[in-house]
């Protein structure tokens, strides 16, 4: 306060120096008429003006604080990255003015140089800083990948999406309930955020709802599975071979027949009293009467040949109709040391890929519910260990659609790996992740021994490994039986899939047909007449002393 003659002028002022927080002053007051001075008038218009510079300044400090506390608080800013998911990055806010874009995204672990950075929609430089770009709370910054098949920046940001392996359109959808479209919905919501409309909860949900959903399976189709202990015995022989006696690795296509029959097969003790039997609790089951084992080409110490079972020879399931038989599984053999940890599982990846494929094969040629009771037996070469499984509906699904990711190398030489890539997120447990254990994608399903109808009776080998064709110790016992008449005993050794197939192509499809049809009469226990016609004969004798 300055007073000048004490009676002309009076005035308050602040001074406006850096070190004062104020940034106002008080008005200047000096009386119009000076010779007419009034003291309780200037004290008056003195205390109005003390009270506005005190309501001014602490106003001047009230906000300075708050900018102070304002400029120390951390900020929000929103990536997306490249693959459409969104990551939150708190940046604290007095450091705006220095740190760079680039610095910002390090957590993230994403590279500027292999990506282009957008901010509202224009191209951001990742070497300015945080304020220079105009990047505040809230902000969205999205990151798109400089590959090849990428549209130009001028277009929005859209990407050229890659197809998927197998166009929907054009694949078999085993279980088209569990069919899914995952790469159409992300594009879809690519197309909504490039036009700055955003994605809304309901968006969200059905990106989410195209994920597939692996859970554990309780049960599948078939409740148990009868293996003819015979084919399993010549099967696991034929994995041995060479002279140091190693071992190969094999597959086989699993014929037999699907039935129903009680849950519980143990009798029961029956009294008046007892319920009807028609109260009791069904299932499906497979019996294998037979293997028929394809030309292989895998070599000792690797992993089985699977594209050998990927077509089947039509004369091969000529034959098994003939004798009422149809594809119900298949096997493998493996010789790593898959049971080396506590928590071993005999099927891997590879394995899991070829039995959905041969699963969903089935399932196109006959139908959806028959094909579907198809069994995996997974068989130890060195020991003749053998399990069931059943795969899952999903499992099968996702390998419909082509999304297991299996790599080919030296971790792949016997069936990959327990744990596979998929080409999307899977919702595994409620929680997107892009790795699937094997062990959802496989049922439990017990196994049990008999003896097949068409296994030959033996152990024996009654073809060649190689080739398939007669041995020639079974082309001298035929020739025997023929010889001396012996009815019953040439349709027990002929009660084998494998030496009816050999014989197929020279006896000709009409007399291989009629043979098979003999062979199944005596096969389902109709001995009493059954006998193989005398043309059919002479042409296996002339055939067989070729």
């Amino acid at each position: 306060m300055r007073c000048r003659d004490f009676g002309r002028v009076a005035s308050f002022f602040v001074p406006q120096g850096k070190s004062s927080p104020f940034k106002t002053s008080c008005t200047v007051f000096e009386p119009r008429n000076t010779s007419q001075w009034n003291p309780l008038a200037f004290f008056d218009i003195m205390r109005i003006n003390f009270l506005r510079f005190l309501l001014t300044g602490t106003a001047s400090i009230a906000v300075t604080a708050t900018s102070s506390s304002s400029s120390n608080k951390s900020i929000v800013v929103r990536i997306r990255l490249p693959d459409g998911s969104i990551e939150r990055l708190a940046v604290p806010g007095d450091r705006l003015d220095t740190l760079t874009l680039q610095d910002a995204l390090a957590p993230l672990h994403q590279s500027t140089k292999e990506t282009s950075i957008l901010h509202k929609k224009n191209p951001a430089d990742a070497s300015r800083t945080l304020r220079d770009l105009e990047i505040e709370h809230g902000s969205l910054l999205t990151l798109l990948s400089n590959n090849a098949d990428q549209l130009p920046q001028s277009k929005a940001g859209l990407q050229k999406r890659a197809p998927p392996s197998i166009p929907r359109e054009k694949r078999y959808d085993p279980f088209p309930d569990l069919a899914k479209d995952y790469e159409s919905a992300k594009r879809a919501s690519a197309r909504r955020r490039n036009a700055g409309s955003g994605l809304s909860y309901g968006d969200l949900a059905h990106l989410q709802s195209s994920l597939h959903v692996v859970e554990p399976q309780p049960e599948g189709p078939l409740k148990r599975v009868y293996m003819c202990r015979y084919a399993a015995e010549r099967f696991q022989s034929n994995c041995v071979g060479g002279k140091a006696q190693e071992f190969q690795n094999r597959v086989g296509l699993l014929l037999g027949t699907t039935q129903r029959e009680r849950v519980n097969t143990k009798p029961k003790t029956r009294t008046s009293l007892s319920s009807p039997l028609t109260d009791s609790d069904y299932c499906e089951v497979a019996k294998v009467h037979a293997i028929w084992e394809p030309p292989q080409n895998s070599q000792p110490g690797t992993a089985y040949d699977g594209k050998a079972l990927r077509k089947i020879p039509s004369n091969v399931l000529r034959i098994a109709a003939h004798l009422g038989l149809k594809p119900v599984g298949w096997i493998f053999t493996y010789s790593d040391d898959r049971h080396k940890d506590q928590d071993a599982l005999p099927v891997w990846s590879k394995d899991v890929q070829h039995g959905a494929q041969l699963q969903a094969f089935n399932m196109q040629r006959t139908d959806r519910a028959e094909g579907a009771r198809f069994a995996t037996l997974a068989m130890d070469a060195k020991v003749g260990t053998t399990e069931a499984f059943q795969l899952s509906d999903v499992a099968v699904q996702i390998v419909a659609e082509d999304m297991l990711l299996i790599q080919n190398g030296k971790k792949d030489v016997d069936g990959g790996e327990r744990y596979v890539t998929t080409s999307h997120a899977i919702l595994v447990d409620g929680q997107e992740t892009t790795t699937l254990d094997c062990v959802l994608c496989l049922v439990n399903t017990a196994l049990l021994s008999h003896e097949g109808s068409f296994s030959g009776g033996s152990a024996v080998a009654a073809v060649k490994k190689k080739d398939g064709g007669l041995t020639s110790k079974t082309r001298k016992a035929i020739l025997a039986y023929i010889d001396g008449s012996d009815d019953a005993a040439l349709l027990e050794i002929l009660s084998n899939f494998a030496v009816l197939l050999a014989l197929d192509e020279p006896l000709g499809e009409a007399d291989s047909s009629r043979l098979c049809e003999t062979v199944r009469k005596w096969a389902r226990g109709q001995r009493q007449g059954t006998r193989i016609h005398d043309g059919t004969k002479q042409r296996l004798h002339a055939i067989l002393n070729h």
